[in-house]
C-alpha cells in the first residue's frame, strides 16, 4: 500500500491565486474579502477571473476572510516595531516598557471592541524581509492596520492601501512629514518647547540640545520647538550630534569634553538613549545633576540607575496612543471613510531629579489622565 500523504494538497496562497488571474495580491485580498464596497471598485471580468483562479486552486474561505464578508470584519493587523538590534546592556528597558504600554492600550480597546489583532514586528535583519512579512499580514485577509513607527520601507505599501481603502491608523511615525493623514502622534513642536520652558524654570539660560547620530524628523520638529522657546526667552543654544563612528564606551568622555567647552548649564535629550548619555557625560565631567547641568529628557521617566538622580522627561501616554489608534481604524472601518486628521497627543511632564521644577507639577496635574505614561 503506498505511503498515505497525511499532510494533503498545500493550501492555495493569495500569490498562486494572483498568478494565476494576473493581477495583484492586494486585488485578490479585497475580491476574495467579498464586501460589496470593495468588489464594485473592480471591473466585473476582474473579478470573474480572480474568483475562477480561486476556485481551480481549491481555495477555501479561512476564519479572516469570513470576518471580511461581515460589514463589521474584526481581525487587524497590529504591526509593533519590535526590539530592533538594541544593546541589551543599554536601555533595553525602554522597549519593554513603552511596546508594553502600547500593547495594553491596543488590547483593551480591541476587548471593548471585540477585534482580535493578528500581531507582526517589523525590526528584522534585512529590510526586504520587513516588507514581505508586513506585506503578507497586510493582504492576508486583516481588515486595517495599526502601525506603529514603520520602518521607512513600509510607507509606499501603506500609503497605497489607505488610498485603495484599507483603514490604517500609523502611530508616532520618525518622519511625519511622510504621513499627512492617519496619524497618532506626540505633539513634538510642544515637546520641545516644554523642554525650555522646564530648564528656563529651572533658572538655566545655556541650553543643549544633545542629537543622536541616527536622528528621525520627529527629533528635529522638537529641535525646532525648543529654539523657537529659547529666541523667546533670550537663552542661548547650543546643538550637538554624537559621531556615528564613535563606540559607545567612548560616548561618556566624549560628552563631558564638549560639556565643560560649551559651559552649558541645560540639555534637553530627546530621546530616552541621549538623556542616558547626558547623565553618564555629566559624572565623567564631575558636573553635578541638577546642581550644574539641568537633564531633561524624553521617553526617560522609567529610567533608574543606583547612584544616578532620576530623569525629568517629557513623555506621552503610550497606553493612550495604543487605545486610540484601534479606536479611529474602527471609526474608518465603521464610517467607510479611510482618511482621519492626524491627532497630536500633548506632552506630560514626569517630575524627575535631574530638573527640578514648580512646573513640572503643575503641567502634568493639567494633562494627566488615569494612564499617563
Amino acid at each position: 500500500m503506498p505511503p498515505v500523504d497525511k499532510k494533503g494538497p498545500p493550501r492555495p496562497t493569495i500569490r498562486a491565486i494572483a498568478d494565476m488571474a494576473g493581477v495583484s495580491r492586494t486585488t485578490v485580498s479585497l475580491i476574495l474579502a467579498n464586501r460589496q464596497d470593495m468588489v464594485d471598485r473592480f471591473r466585473p471580468e476582474t473579478v470573474d477571473k480572480v474568483r475562477r483562479a480561486a476556485e481551480s486552486l481549491g481555495y477555501r474561505a479561512n476564519l479572516l476572510a469570513i470576518s471580511l464578508r461581515s460589514p463589521r470584519p474584526t481581525f487587524f493587523a497590529l504591526i509593533l516595531r519590535g526590539p530592533g538590534q538594541a544593546d541589551p546592556d543599554s536601555v533595553s528597558w525602554h522597549h519593554q516598557a513603552f511596546e508594553g504600554m502600547f500593547l495594553a492600550g491596543a488590547l483593551e480597546a480591541s476587548r471593548s471592541l471585540r477585534l482580535y489583532p493578528v500581531v507582526a514586528t517589523q525590526d528584522l535583519p534585512e529590510t526586504e524581509d520587513a516588507l514581505q512579512t508586513s506585506t503578507e499580514v497586510l493582504e492576508g485577509g486583516v481588515f486595517g492596520a495599526v502601525v506603529r513607527s514603520p520602518v521607512s520601507i513600509l510607507h509606499e505599501p501603506l500609503s497605497r492601501h489607505i488610498q485603495q481603502g484599507m483603514p490604517i491608523v500609523t502611530v508616532f511615525p520618525e518622519y511625519p512629514d511622510l504621513y499627512p493623514t492617519n496619524v497618532i502622534d506626540l505633539d513634538n513642536t510642544a515637546a520641545g518647547e516644554l523642554a525650555g520652558r522646564l530648564l528656563l524654570d529651572a533658572g538655566r539660560r545655556r541650553w543643549l540640545f544633545l542629537f543622536e547620530a541616527d536622528i528621525w524628523e520627529a527629533l528635529r520638529i522638537r529641535l525646532a520647538g525648543l529654539r523657537s522657546f529659547a529666541e523667546q526667552a533670550g537663552a542661548s543654544l547650543e546643538e550637538f550630534i554624537v559621531p556615528p563612528e564613535l563606540p559607545e564606551a567612548d560616548v561618556p568622555g566624549c560628552l563631558a569634553t564638549r560639556f565643560k567647552e560649551m559651559r552649558i548649564d541645560g540639555v534637553y535629550a530627546p530621546s530616552a538613549l541621549s538623556a542616558v548619555r547626558a547623565l553618564y557625560a555629566c559624572m565623567v565631567a564631575g558636573l553635578r545633576v541638577p546642581d550644574d547641568v539641568c537633564i531633561v529628557g524624553t521617553d526617560a521617566a522609567l529610567w533608574r540607575a543606583r547612584g544616578f538622580p532620576s530623569i525629568t522627561s517629557i513623555d506621552v501616554s503610550w497606553y493612550r496612543a495604543g487605545e486610540l489608534a484601534v479606536r479611529r481604524m474602527a471609526e474608518l472601518r465603521d464610517s467607510g471613510d479611510s482618511f482621519f486628521e492626524n491627532v497630536c497627543l500633548p506632552p506630560i511632564v514626569h517630575p524627575g531629579e535631574s530638573c527640578p521644577s514648580t512646573l513640572s507639577k503643575q503641567v502634568t496635574a493639567a494633562v494627566a489622565g488615569p494612564h499617563a505614561v
